[in-house]
């Protein structure tokens, strides 16, 4: 591994060990929640969603019959 990311990882163990795991995850959490809140991110997932159906509908009506 890079030097990059044993700095990342050594920064992460102290953040677990300084705030706690609950205190930690519920943070980290917290920031999911606001990033998904976000209507960027909920059109992007929108579109994303609506190109897998999109995909997953040409994939079955084009496989070949068994």
């Amino acid at each position: 591994m890079g030097v990059i990311t044993w700095v990342a990882l050594g920064m992460l163990v102290l953040a677990v060990l300084g705030l706690g795991w609950q205190t930690f995850f519920s943070g980290v959490v917290q920031g999911v929640k606001k990033v998904g809140d976000n209507p960027v991110v909920k059109g992007i997932a929108g579109k994303v969603s609506d190109a897998a159906q999109e995909l997953g509908d040409k994939v079955i009506t084009s496989a070949p019959p068994r």
